[in-house]
Order: C-alpha cells, then sequence, then structure tokens
C-alpha cells in the first residue's frame, strides 16, 4: 500500500475515534450499509442472508504521464512519446451479483460475480481511428468475513478472500493491423488477472444518533504467474465515508478513497513485437502502476418493502499519478439495489 492510502487511512481512524453514545450499532439503517461502492463493509447476525446487484461505469479518456495531462497528439509524435498508436478513451461497465450468507453470528460468507464490458477507442500517427470491445465473465470472489469486536455504537471486523482466475486474459479483436483476422487485445483490455489472488481487508465501523462513518484498509496480492508468462500488480486500498441521516428512510455520504498498484511483472510473449515496434503504450508492462485519491458522494436508501435498499455513489478523482502515458479515470459510478433476509 502506498504512503498516500497508508496515511488517509490513519487520518480517517483518527476522525473515526469520537466518542459515541453506548448503543448497539444498527445496520437497519439507510447508512447502516457503507457508500455502494465498498464491498465488504458489514458482517450479518446468524441465519441472515442478503443477495446484491450492482452496476459500475467507469469513464476513462486521456492520457497522463506522471500527475501530467499529455495530449493524444504527443504521444503519437516522434518528438513526443513516439507510440504508432495511442488510446483515446475506455468506457468500462460491469454487471456484479454478490450473495453474503451468515451460518453463525460472527461469520459472513460472501461471494461476488461480475459481468463485464470494456470498449477503447484509439487513435493512430496518421490520423486514423478505431475501436475494440471485450466482454464475457470477470473473475469470481470469494470471501470469509469475522467479526472482530463490537462496543457500544462500533464494531469491526476483518475479511479474507480469493479472486479466482475465471476471467479471460486471450481476449481478442479485429485491428487495423490484424484485420481481418482477430488479435490478442492488450493488458487492459483484458477481463481477468489469471492467477489467483488474495483479497485481505479489515473495516471499522461506528454510529452516532444522526451520522455514520467507517473505514477499511484493503488489499490484492497476485500469486504466482498466470498461463501468459506475467502477473498483474498488487493493489492497496484505503477508503473512508462519513454519513448523515436525512430522514429515517434516507441518508447522504460522502468519501476519500486512496489506492495505489503496481506494474507488471513479466510479459506476455504474444506483446513483444509490439513492444519493439514502439506499438501503443498499453502493451508494455513498465507503464501500468499508478495512485489515485478519488472523492465520492452518495446516497442510501431503504424501501417500504422489508429489507429492500437501494444506494448510488458518484467518485471523480482528485489526484491521479500514472505510469504512462496511460489513460487517466474521470468518474466512477455505481449504483446498486440489496435485499436482506432470513433463513
Amino acid at each position: 500500500m502506498s504512503r498516500l492510502s497508508v496515511s488517509l487511512l490513519m487520518a480517517l481512524l483518527a476522525l473515526a475515534s469520537a466518542p459515541t453514545l453506548a448503543q448497539p450499532w444498527t445496520s437497519a439503517r439507510p447508512d447502516g450499509h457503507a457508500p455502494i461502492g465498498v464491498m465488504g463493509d458489514h458482517i450479518h447476525e446468524a441465519r441472515e442472508a442478503m443477495f446484491s446487484y450492482r452496476f459500475m461505469q467507469m469513464d476513462m479518456a486521456g492520457s497522463r504521464v506522471g500527475t501530467d495531462p499529455v495530449d493524444d497528439a504527443n504521444v503519437v509524435a516522434p518528438g513526443g512519446q513516439n507510440f504508432v498508436i495511442t488510446p483515446t478513451e475506455m468506457p468500462m461497465t460491469m454487471h456484479m451479483l454478490g450473495a453474503m450468507v451468515a451460518p453463525v453470528d460472527r461469520v459472513t460468507l460472501m461471494a461476488m460475480v461480475p459481468f463485464v464490458q470494456m470498449r477503447m477507442e484509439h487513435q493512430t500517427r496518421a490520423g486514423g481511428e478505431f475501436t475494440t470491445e471485450s466482454s464475457g465473465l470477470g473473475d469470481v470472489k470469494v470471501s470469509t468475513l469475522i467479526k472482530l469486536a463490537e462496543f457500544g455504537r462500533n464494531r469491526a471486523h476483518v475479511a479474507l478472500g480469493a479472486s479466482l482466475p475465471t476471467g479471460s486474459i486471450e481476449q481478442a479483436d479485429v485491428t487495423p493491423a490484424s484485420a481481418p483476422n482477430e488479435s490478442q487485445l492488450p493488458y487492459p483490455m483484458q477481463i481477468g488477472s489469471g492467477t489467483v489472488d488474495v483479497l485481505p481487508s479489515v473495516t471499522y465501523l461506528g454510529q452516532s444518533d444522526r451520522f455514520g462513518w467507517g473505514v477499511q484498509g484493503s488489499g490484492v496480492v497476485r500469486l504466482g504467474e498466470n498461463s501468459r508468462g506475467y502477473t498483474l500488480g498488487n493493489r492497496g486500498e484505503a477508503t473512508g465515508w462519513a454519513s448523515v441521516l436525512i430522514s429515517e428512510t434516507l441518508s447522504g455520504s460522502v468519501r476519500l478513497t486512496g489506492s495505489a498498484w503496481d506494474n507488471i511483472s513479466g510479459q506476455d510473449p504474444v506483446y513483444g513485437a509490439a513492444v519493439a515496434m514502439r506499438m501503443v503504450p498499453t502493451v508494455f508492462p513498465e507503464l501500468r502502476a499508478g495512485e489515485r485519491l478519488d472523492l465520492g458522494v452518495g446516497v442510501n436508501a431503504v424501501l417500504p418493502l422489508n429489507g429492500l435498499r437501494v444506494a448510488a455513489e458518484a467518485a471523480v478523482p482528485v489526484y491521479q499519478r500514472l505510469s504512462g502515458p496511460q489513460l487517466e479515470t474521470d468518474l466512477v459510478l455505481t449504483v446498486g439495489a440489496q435485499y436482506a433476509l432470513d433463513f
């Protein structure tokens, strides 16, 4: 985890240490769940289950080197970054189905199944444009959440999970160089990691009569090398949020998220010629690392139908530093519904 993420987490933990009234923490309030963009934010009581659906849209456009934006023309200019092709934008959508089940009070089991769709627009040095697309089942994630402590209106839990390599790492599409045949798409257009990844996290939650808050630190640790000869970079994230009750059924939230990820280790041999020809930045494993600080605003609502919630959150980066040229993020939008029941 980067120094940026660690500093953010420590600051949020300090803010969250304010005293609260000695009443039980409850998930029944609208802010009893974190903003919808946070995964594994809460646990359930024994014999409770929750099913969820999330729709996530991430918009990326324009390149960045370090903290500086770089024009598309500069990326392909011989006197600039000197690539033959540059990506110009990449919208990504994800549909995620989730389930949480608590066999006993202190343990909750969680699974998430994503379906991913991506499109990347390109510009060539000669002025041409083309589009590539990929879609399919992503990497399925399973986790066990364990309650650590509950005191007054505060509680904490840890999670340990795994991301399974169910997503494709051989997505292909037609490009001007390969037409009429398909060729394997660069790293950002692949849907999975190709490795089993460990997913640790720790979460703290607190409430007062009108306000709620929480912090979470999480990571993605890649194990081994995938079948294409490379390993995606490890990832660390620290997020913290504060919420306010607007009514008995509606709450609003603000959230800060610091994230950092490493470059790719190794290289898929299929990209060797493209790297040698300096074809496009997205095939260079050393141009994939970065850091980002996002500011998000969200709403959570409890509907009259017992156990049903809906929520939305929009986040924009306030800081980005990328090993580039690499497409920068402009917006992350998440909307979803959650339904809880006893069994």
